[in-house]
């Protein structure tokens, strides 16, 4: 394999050719190239994932037919697609063999041109699970062990939920983004092991809170910011037990114009309590946020017991170990590099998409392996298969030779996208390779682009179908409360807020927002049921504005070099007073750290020392 020449101990300034913007290799990067025998990149980190991200849709789900048994089938992917798509029981059924796609290696074509072809040819799942372990729960995608579960993706071991992304191990909970073992909660983001607990983040093993932010071990507190070990709080002021409940009388949380009107407050209030820098637990040397129990993660987003891993996110609860570019899941996986929804005890896995089980290791450039594999270069759809190229099988001694041939003709024939953006060995998948527009997939999420500004970088985009729902109610004529609400609503069509009606023909939707809107929306029963029994008020927008609203309470994949805004006896901008003395004293505070705020942003950013010294 030819690659660039380098010295590993100094750090290197590259340009993206993505975005050309300059961008720069560690020392410590190179030493894990090395490891894992692939070059550096040519595209920078935040490039990288982008690239990553727009071959993933895990919510956009369409209707259609399976291409083998023609059953009617909910799938991520477009009827017109040019993939065949196979409903569950026909694609893990031995009604069919991947290996008849197989085929001989051209060395008068790009890899990636032969892998486009394999890649149009085997057919793919209609979603991405274990379908033996989903229970009542068919619009769920990217999801495995749930059960009366409903629109809840990118999530495991759910119950009796709905709406929600990145959940896991929770019951009766609705419109949630990243929770682990919740029960009753509602609208809520970054919760773990809370009970009851609605319109709040980042709060840990707390009851009956509401309207709250960065409380630990609370109960029973309404509009709290920084608070532990604490109970019956309002906005921060302590109330006896009696006081508290008599006080909780006078808010009406099933009525949307209090709800409305509470979340403005507490939405202004945010601005006069310190923040954290990063939110973070029991770690040791990691940059980046959401970050718990880890240690050597740089870069990292939402990492949960990583280790050595850095550019990575979305790594949940089991460890995952010396990776790099790793996009969603882990699951107790090592030396990964430029991966993409991998995990489940894999090794050495590089540039591969939906690859998932125990006993796999030793894949580059493959999709869909999801039982036992080793040694696949450019494989699709295989199971318990080894030392295959293209789906064909190979002799061990035949693959470990041609191997090599194949990495050198990648870097002597390129393939070449429509943007002039060359693809040598260590690129991952082009993304005019994916299946999916820019706009259908998570990329729109974390890396919101308008369609000029994707068409612009060269992805593609696919305008909404307009919509023919025959409005039944529209949002501003629903009843403010719940309990004026009728077991009839669930049988209405609502209009989005984000929906208008088009001029151009009275019943067509059309949204006003980017954010993936289906312009109506149902009540299904048992999300009717939650809100009454939670006295909750019906909702306003659809399920994809909601969770869209929810990202933008959380930081971006980001990270600026700053300052703590701690001036020793208050913050530099006067807002807060200091409660205690910190450890430097009345002087400004010195430390430095990267952080997901950006310099522009109203927050009060903290050290670590200076806000624990506040809320511990």
């Amino acid at each position: 394999m030819n690659r660039e020449s380098h010295s590993i101990n100094s750090e290197q300034a590259r340009k993206c050719q993505n975005c050309q913007q300059e961008f720069w290799i560690e020392p410590e990067d190179f030493t894990f190239y090395e490891r894992i025998k692939v070059p550096a990149p040519t595209w920078c980190p935040e490039c990288r994932t982008t690239r990553r991200m727009v071959q993933m849709n895990d919510k956009v789900l369409y209707r259609g037919k399976c291409a083998l048994c023609g059953k009617n089938i909910l799938s991520n992917f477009k009827a017109e697609s040019k993939i065949p798509i196979y409903c569950s029981g026909c694609w893990w059924s031995d009604k069919w063999d991947p290996m008849v796609y197989g085929r001989d290696y051209d060395f008068s074509k790009p890899f990636f041109t032969q892998f486009a072809e394999l890649f149009e040819a085997v057919p793919w799942p209609a979603f991405h699970r274990v379908e033996s372990s989903i229970i009542n729960s068919d619009y769920c995608n990217v999801s495995s062990y749930m059960k009366n579960c409903y629109l809840v993706f990118n999530s495991d071991y759910d119950e009796d939920c709905s709406y929600g992304s990145f959940l896991e191990r929770s019951k009766f909970s609705f419109d949630m983004f990243m929770g682990d073992l919740c029960e009753l909660c509602y609208d809520s983001s970054n919760l773990f092991k809370d009970f009851r607990t609605i319109y709040s983040s980042n709060c840990n093993e707390c009851v009956d809170v509401a309207f709250s932010r960065n409380l630990k071990n609370c109960h029973d507190c309404f509009g709290c910011f920084n608070l532990r070990n604490k109970s019956y709080q309002i906005f921060n002021e302590p109330y006896s037990k009696d006081e508290y409940f008599e006080k909780l009388k006078s808010f009406d949380t099933g009525s949307w114009r209090f709800v409305k009107q509470t979340l403005e407050k507490v939405g202004g209030m945010k601005y006069h309590y310190p923040r954290k820098y990063m939110e973070g637990l029991k770690n040791l040397n990691v940059t980046g946020d959401y970050i718990f129990n880890s240690k050597n993660v740089r870069y990292g987003y939402e990492v949960g017991g990583g280790e050595d891993v850095k550019f990575s996110h979305f790594l949940f609860i089991i460890p995952t170990k010396s990776s790099y570019d790793f996009t969603m899941w882990g699951g107790n996986a090592a030396f990964m590099y430029e991966c993409m929804g991998c995990g489940g005890g894999q090794n050495n896995v590089r540039f591969c998409y939906e690859c998932w089980c125990g006993n796999t290791e030793n894949l580059e450039y493959s999709i869909n392996i999801v039982s036992s594999g080793k040694n696949l270069f450019g494989c699709i759809g295989l199971c318990n298969k080894q030392y295959c190229i293209l789906n064909k099988q190979y002799t061990k001694e035949q693959y470990e030779e041609l191997v090599p041939r194949i990495i050198e003709h990648m870097n002597k024939m390129p393939y070449v996208d429509s943007k002039g953006r060359i693809y040598k060995y260590g690129e991952f998948f082009p993304p005019e390779l994916s299946p999916f527009s820019y706009n259908e997939t998570i990329a729109q999420e974390y890396f919101p682009l308008t369609k000029e500004q994707a068409i612009e970088k060269g992805y593609r985009w696919r305008d909404p179908d307009i919509k023919d729902y025959k409005i039944t109610i529209k949002t501003e004529d629903l009843p403010d409360h719940i309990k004026d609400v009728s077991d009839s609503i669930t049988n209405e069509v609502i209009q989005c807020v984000h929906a208008n009606l088009s001029t151009s023909q009275v019943h067509r939707l059309e949204s006003s927002c980017n954010e993936q809107c289906t312009t109506a929306f149902k009540i299904i029963p048992q999300e009717l049921q939650f809100y009454q029994r939670m006295n909750l008020p019906l909702p306003q927008l659809c399920p994809n504005c909601r969770h869209y609203q929810r990202l933008k309470q959380r930081n971006p994949l980001k990270l600026w070099h700053r300052k703590c805004q701690c001036a020793g006896q208050k913050s530099e901008n006067g807002v807060y007073q200091n409660t205690i003395s910190h450890q430097h004293g009345t002087e400004k505070c010195p430390n430095e750290f990267e952080t997901s705020y950006a310099p522009e942003r109203k927050e009060i950013i903290y050290c670590e020392q200076c806000y624990n010294a506040e809320v511990v």
